[in-house]
């Protein structure tokens, strides 16, 4: 449009103006609508408006008719002249579009870069231009950034730091790869790699930087130093191989257990390790490893460089690229030779153990027969004495009585009661003695109808004592029904014999069930004891009170701790002399004991 406009204007002007450009040459006046359009619109603009120019001058200029040769001449200036400036014109087309294009790079390049660019200028340091990622960074609209001053957004954490960068940019005009701390606008510290370059926009001297967040690669630095650390420092063998199985990697761990160096084995296969006949581990683990399949932890033998062999456990893991790819496996090998020894040692006492339970066993069970022979004895054997003392006193007594003194009467009164209180002792030793024989039958039991059960069996001596009898809440548990009727037997036995000489009897039977396992107790107001005897309660034999004050042989607490403690209970008393006594007992063990 530009051409076909501009040379219809001046083949309009020239044919206006032929009164006074007659015999003039043509190409001056049609060069100028030649240059506006290539000017506008390049290369073939330009030569389009160059063919119209050429067409007018041919066929609409009437001085055309009857020129000579130097007019024609001209004519061909012209149009070769608009060839000439058509092409120009196309070139600086193009240079201009490339600048455009690199313009607009740069400026895509320097709004998108993920790294913190900005440009700032030396004489306030005031920010001209900054990209996104400094704005993201610092949390920040562009607006906000640009016109501001640069220590407002970017805050050096060591100012002895800036100044040596700043010096270095002074003086080298650039400054490269940078590491430092800098503060951003939460208030944390990164780390970054800086790279600023000073340059001339707009007359002024600027500062074009770049700034890279390498926190993330700094801490990954870190974690890696410390896991190679932690890798070479491990007294386990940590190996690394690739899937051909060639060494890549080989901790101080290895070099101590097998005995090469890392230089003598990085790049060497790993089958210098293992022993021939063992050699199809190593295509098994990695045909595994090859396949993704997990590889389990096992034990082997592998070969030192000495010669010898030691016992390993082994453990096995893919490597993996960035891609997720398995690229080879990692080893770690434990030295068992001293557990392998120690195992071997606990067999070897195990198996002596073993030996010493079946002689102790042994032993015991002939103990046992002894005792068992021993009750026997005391069973038959002592009571046949007891039986004859007791009878032939008995029948000097009657025979006899009239004719002796009151002290003979009475010292064979002590004998009779002193065979008696034997066949007593006897008794109550037999029954503790089997209770240690006697298997313990478990099974749930109703302790409130056992106590009731007991109490009938008191219920004569309670009427004629007026004994007041309290009964509290009784839980059911599980246990040997007929011992624990003997341990409830016992002990309100114990409780209404101690609290004979009161005018006001009171036995109380009762459970707290608060604690766990559940406390049952029975509880009276007799005549106590002194705690500091309490040690000597249940053993056989032991007595707090004078034979002449309460009759008993001293077996009956002792009997009832032996079926308490076969139960997985413990049994106790809290007491004070002449302040009555409470015997509480449990039937399994607490968390807390």
């Amino acid at each position: 449009m530009v051409a076909v406009v501009s040379v219809a204007a001046a083949l309009w002007l020239r044919l206006k103006m032929d009164p006074w450009l007659a015999g003039q040459p043509n190409f001056i006046m049609f060069t100028l609508p030649i240059m506006l359009s290539a000017y506008a619109g390049g290369l073939w603009p330009g030569l389009l408006a160059t063919a119209l120019s050429g067409l007018a001058v041919g066929c609409y200029v009437p001085a055309l008719a009857g020129q000579t040769f130097a007019t024609w001449w001209q004519e061909g200036f012209l149009m070769l002249a608009g060839v000439i400036i058509s092409g120009l014109s196309e070139s600086l087309h193009r240079t201009r579009r490339r600048a455009g294009e690199g313009q607009e790079l740069f400026a895509r390049s320097f709004r998108l870069s993920p790294d913190c660019v900005t440009l700032t200028r030396l004489r306030d340091r005031m920010i001209l231009e900054a990209n996104d990622g400094l704005c993201a960074l610092w949390q920040a609209r562009r607006e906000e950034v640009v016109g501001q001053p640069a220590g407002r957004f970017i805050v050096w954490a060591d100012e002895a730091e800036r100044s040596r960068f700043l010096q270095r940019l002074h003086a080298q005009g650039e400054c490269l790869n940078h590491e430092a701390k800098l503060r951003i606008r939460d208030g944390r510290e990164l780390d970054f790699n800086l790279s600023s370059r000073l340059i001339t926009f707009g007359n002024e001297t600027c500062a074009l930087s770049v700034m890279r967040d390498i926190t993330g690669h700094k801490r990954a630095e870190i974690a890696t130093a410390r896991l190679a650390a932690i890798v070479d420092s491990s007294s386990d063998a940590i190996v690394g191989k690739d899937l051909a199985g060639i060494v890549t990697s080989w901790n101080s761990g290895a070099e101590q257990l097998f005995g090469y160096r890392a230089d003598e084995m990085v790049g060497q296969s790993i089958l210098r390790l293992i022993p021939d006949e063992r050699q199809a581990e190593e295509t098994q683990i990695m045909d595994s490893i090859r396949h993704n399949r997990t590889v389990r932890p096992f034990e082997t033998v592998r070969r030192c460089k000495d010669g010898s062999t030691v016992e390993v456990s082994v453990t096995v893991s893919p490597i993996r690229d960035a891609a997720g790819r398995v690229v080879g496996a990692s080893k770690v090998a434990r030295d068992i030779t001293e557990r392998r020894r120690a195992e071997q040692q606990i067999r070897q006492l195990n198996a002596e153990l073993e030996q010493r339970v079946r002689l102790r066993t042994e032993e015991l069970e002939a103990a046992n027969r002894e005792l068992e022979a021993f009750s026997y004895s005391i069973s038959h054997d002592l009571r046949a004495p007891l039986r004859a003392v007791d009878g032939f006193s008995q029948a000097v007594m009657e025979d006899f009585g009239p004719q002796l003194p009151a002290d003979g009467r009475r010292q064979l009164d002590v004998i009779q009661e002193s065979a008696r209180r034997m066949g007593c002792l006897i008794d109550d030793l037999l029954a503790f003695s089997r209770l240690s024989r006697q298997p313990l039958e478990k099974q749930p039991v109703d302790m409130a109808r056992l106590v009731r059960s007991v109490l009938e069996d008191f219920a004569g001596e309670c009427a004629t004592r007026q004994v007041e009898v309290s009964l509290g809440e009784l839980p059911p548990c599980a246990g040997d029904h007929r011992l624990l009727r003997q341990v409830m037997v016992n002990l309100i036995s114990n409780a209404l014999k101690y609290s004979r000489k009161r005018t006001q009897p009171t036995l109380a039977i009762g459970c707290q069930t608060a604690t766990h396992p559940p406390v049952y107790y029975v509880r009276d107001n007799g005549s106590g004891f002194d705690m500091r005897y309490a040690d000597k309660l249940f053993g056989v034999f032991q007595r707090l009170h004078r034979a002449e004050d309460y009759e008993g042989t001293g077996v009956g607490l002792a009997i009832v701790q032996r079926i308490v403690n076969r139960h997985g209970g413990r049994i106790w008393a809290e007491s004070a002399p002449d302040a009555g006594a409470t015997f509480y007992f449990t039937l399994q063990r607490s968390d807390a004991s």
